[in-house]
């Protein structure tokens, strides 16, 4: 590993563009070459609602390279072809690490706000319009909350086979009723009925539905399963459309830090300490539904969740 530095712009992350700009400029640029380390960082994101996860990671030791200003700039010209050369496979790749920052944020977000229940919105007319299926989300939202004033939802957008749009919302305590702002005497209306009214109103003559079969699929399952389940197809969604548009929001107060940063627990000498670290943070209350270690094992990373209420580990 290789890493060049602009010693007048330390702690900023500069392109090889932006680096051989500054080696033209006679800029101080100093080149340190990385090799793998001894030590374990230890990362947790407290999401709240008994959402717990924990990375461990390797860390690179840097020790800088004897490189003079040439060297360093016939690198980095050479970096800069072959980054023009392979141009579109880099923009795959960014790509595809965009989806995997959205897949945690979307899934970390699903945690800590509790969602337990998931809808999809769909078109009757093959509506293949992804910026006017945002705005109907958006008005979609603003009529829910004239009934269901906490309504929050965490939304992901996907094409059918057909090239009409569809829309998977995660949401949380959407009740069986709703009373009737039309009637005087407070009758209820089952709220599926409502919520789907609403959107068929929204799109008009396009036509929608709002299909609950994944509510019952999704019936009894954890936050963290509809949290997985939902992030699939922000990954899904990457992959196959546009590059960089946004195939995923949110609207409502999630009741919580979305942005919570985690927090860093250490540096510990031995992967074994590190795992032990990890699971000594859970909870008798907890369960642990995810402990992954790479082939290598550069890093590794759990996931706990609550148990049924009630239930405790024996261990």
């Amino acid at each position: 590993m290789l890493r060049i530095v602009d010693e007048s712009r330390l702690g900023e992350k500069l392109s090889p563009e932006q680096l051989l700009a500054a080696c033209h400029e006679g800029r101080p640029l100093t080149a340190y070459l990385g090799k793998q380390g001894s030590q374990f960082r230890v990362k947790a994101w407290d999401l709240g609602n008994g959402h717990l996860e924990v990375t461990v990671s390797r860390l690179t030791e840097w020790h800088e390279a004897e490189w003079d200003a040439v060297a360093i700039e016939g690198h980095l010209d050479a970096l800069v072809r072959d980054r023009e050369e392979r141009a579109d496979e880099l923009r795959a790749k960014h790509a595809e690490q965009a989806a995997r920052r959205a897949k945690r944020q979307v899934r970390q977000l699903c945690k800590a706000a509790g969602v337990d229940t998931l809808l999809t919105l769909t078109y009757k007319a093959n509506q293949t319009d992804l910026a006017l299926c945002k705005a109907h989300l958006k008005e979609f939202n603003r009529r829910v909350l004239r009934v269901l004033p906490d309504f929050f939802f965490v939304a992901a957008f996907e094409r059918q086979e057909r090239g009409a749009w569809h829309v998977h919302l995660a949401t949380r305590r959407i009740p069986k009723a709703i009373a009737d702002r039309n009637e005087a005497n407070g009758y209820k209306v089952k709220s599926y009925d409502v919520i789907r009214r609403i959107w068929r109103s929204v799109v008009g003559d396009l036509g929608g539905n709002v299909d609950v079969s994944r509510r019952k699929f999704t019936s009894g399952k954890t936050a963290a399963q509809i949290a997985s389940y939902i992030a699939g197809y922000i990954v899904k969604e990457f992959a196959e459309g546009e590059k960089w548009s946004n195939r995923w929001t949110k609207y409502g107060d999630p009741g919580c830090e979305i942005l919570r940063k985690p927090t860093v627990l250490g540096e510990l000498d031995s992967l074994r300490g590190a795992i032990e670290l990890a699971y000594s943070l859970t909870h008798v209350t907890q369960s642990v539904v995810v402990s992954r270690m790479d082939r290598w094992g550069d890093w590794f990373t759990l996931h706990a969740e609550p148990l049924p209420r009630g239930v405790t580990r024996l261990c």
